[in-house]
């Protein structure tokens, strides 16, 4: 029995580590984009942001 718990914690450890390789190397390139989005936004509202000052 303590085998069968054994092999259970092993391969639920083994399930984890490849969905987070998954994830990790299939959210990569969607990370980057939403930091390129991101830092146009910050760009348009600082421009803004400048208008309402002058």
């Amino acid at each position: 029995m303590i085998k069968g718990i054994i092999f259970c914690v092993c391969f639920l450890f083994a399930q984890l580590f490849v969905l987070s390789y998954i994830d990790h190397r299939h959210g990569s390139g969607e990370s980057a984009t939403r930091q390129a989005t991101t830092a146009q936004n910050s760009q348009r509202q600082r421009e803004d942001d400048e208008e309402e000052q002058a």
